[in-house]
């Protein structure tokens, strides 16, 4: 299990923008969004999915990940 920080989610169409770019990536296993902080946490299984399909997913839609 891994984590990553999805930077600039400070909206609720942010939100469903992260919700979007993580559907039907297999070996998600929780995100957080955090608006008040303006992140989202992603948790991730690495033998599934890895890091870089993930942040290429979320950074289509104008996200940062770290």
């Amino acid at each position: 299990m891994e984590n990553l920080k999805v930077l600039g989610v400070d909206c609720n169409n942010c939100a469903a923008n992260v919700r979007k770019a993580l559907e039907g990536l297999d070996g998600i296993e929780n995100f957080d969004i955090r608006l008040s902080e303006k992140i989202a946490i992603v948790t991730f299984d690495p033998e599934k999915v890895i890091k870089q399909e993930i942040t290429e997913k979320v950074e289509d839609f104008g996200y940062d990940v770290e």
